[in-house]
C-alpha cells in the first residue's frame, strides 16, 4: 500500500491501533462490548506499506461498530478517566486522548447515518 492511501485510511475515526484497542478493552473487561474491540482485533489490520517500521502494536483496524455501541464504549471510557483508572501501558500518561478518540468514532457515525 503506498504511504499517501495508508495515511488517509488510518486518519478515518474508525480505524484504530492495536494499541488503542487493546487498552481500551482493559477498561471494558467485563462489559459485553469488548467482544465487538476482540472480533476486531482477530480481523486483518490494514496491509502497512513496505517501509513501514512500526511493530505489531501500530497495526490499525477498520472498525465497524453502531452508534449504540460507540455511545458505551464512549461513556465507559468517560468514566474510567473521571475515576482516574489507567490501564497496563498509560500508567505514566493516564487516559489522555481516548475519550476525544471514540466520540469523534461515534460523531463520525452519527453524521453518516443523518
Amino acid at each position: 500500500m503506498e504511504w499517501d492511501r495508508y495515511k488517509r485510511l488510518c486518519n478515518q475515526p474508525n480505524v484504530v491501533s492495536r494499541w488503542m484497542l487493546e487498552q481500551t478493552l482493559e477498561l471494558l473487561s467485563g462489559n459485553e462490548i469488548a467482544g465487538a474491540l476482540r472480533g476486531a482485533l482477530a480481523s486483518e489490520p490494514l496491509k502497512k506499506p513496505s517501509d513501514h517500521r512500526g511493530g505489531e502494536a501500530t497495526n490499525m483496524y477498520v472498525l465497524n461498530l453502531s452508534p449504540a455501541q460507540l455511545e458505551v464504549i464512549v461513556r465507559l471510557v468517560q468514566s474510567a478517566r473521571d475515576a482516574e483508572v489507567v490501564t497496563s501501558e498509560t500508567k505514566l500518561r493516564g487516559l489522555g486522548g481516548f475519550v476525544e478518540a471514540w466520540a469523534e468514532y461515534l460523531d463520525w457515525e452519527d453524521s453518516r447515518s443523518a
